[in-house]
């Protein structure tokens, strides 16, 4: 792939983010077009960056921050499917590369690989709103408003309900989002490169019988809030947030788009697990 034109998206509430976004547009080639959304225009020194109110015409983007950078620029792009390369910057990011100079040298040098990862679509409809539609590259999240609110949801696959339990909530990851608030709530590793799925982790369920469930890609689920009188939100990536009356039906599905990511070439998803999680290893001495 010639890169012709960079978009550059960016946490600017980093701690030095104008260094190192300054370091990152050193390091672009000359005959490349730079462009960025106009809150970096505070902490660009270069002349060489334009401002644009979105990243369409860009062969590719690069997120400086943390997995939710990421997100929120996989969600700008959704729709054209524009390749993001995602560079962490002091956070612990499954998304994102380690070695920023390292991985953008890289990728001008042609470098690198392009996964394409799963997203998820969701709609739902009542009969007091508009249909609403979203899409999501980690996780969707049903949950109760305020503290400790318990919920009470129904979950069906292709018609046939799977289980219907009180909880604090329900996720619904992809296998990208394994790795986040699916896992941190007791839910099952995927692989997002080998694998598509989608896992249901119940948030605290009222029942020891209630467990994750991983369930094919192909299947689509409803998730229906069914008890009276409970505020119930949805949360997307962890960014958008709406809320759901009493008997609206979510539909959720593999979506036909999908996140293009830009990795290293040496990009290995068990490495990493094992790496950011201290997985698998031996606490004994021998």
């Amino acid at each position: 792939m010639k890169i012709r034109r960079l978009g550059l998206a960016v946490n600017i509430f980093k701690a030095d983010i104008g260094d190192i976004l300054n370091k990152i547009i050193e390091l672009v080639p000359g005959d490349v077009d730079i462009v960025g959304m106009e809150e970096i225009s505070g902490f660009v020194s270069s002349d060489r960056v334009g401002f644009v109110d979105s990243y369409k015409n860009c062969d590719i983007v690069i997120s400086l921050g943390g997995d939710g950078t990421l997100l929120r620029a996989a969600r700008l792009v959704e729709k054209e499917e524009i390749p993001i390369m995602g560079v962490k910057i002091r956070s612990l990011g499954f998304l994102t590369e380690d070695d920023p100079e390292g991985a953008v040298r890289e990728l001008f040098e042609g470098d690198y690989i392009i996964q394409d990862r799963m997203r998820l679509d969701v709609s739902f409809s009542s009969k007091n709103k508009a249909d609403k539609r979203f899409s999501a590259l980690n996780d969707i999240v049903l949950h109760g408003a305020g503290l400790s609110r318990v919920i009470h949801l129904r979950t069906s696959l292709d018609g046939t309900v799977v289980g219907e339990y009180l909880a604090d909530g329900v996720i619904i990851a992809t296998p990208t989002g394994s790795t986040a608030y699916s896992l941190a709530a007791g839910g099952p590793i995927i692989n997002p490169v080998t694998m598509q799925s989608m896992i249901i982790t119940p948030l605290c369920p009222h029942s020891l019988s209630v467990r994750p469930v991983v369930v094919s890609s192909l299947e689509s689920l409803e998730i229906e809030v069914v008890e009276k009188d409970q505020d119930t939100m949805l949360t997307i990536d962890g960014q958008k947030v709406c809320s759901l009356d009493t008997g609206e039906k979510i539909s959720v599905k593999k979506s036909e788009k999908v996140t293009k990511l830009v990795t290293r070439r040496s990009y290995n998803f068990y490495e990493l697990v094992r790496k950011k999680l201290k997985w698998g290893g031996v606490l004994r001495k021998h």
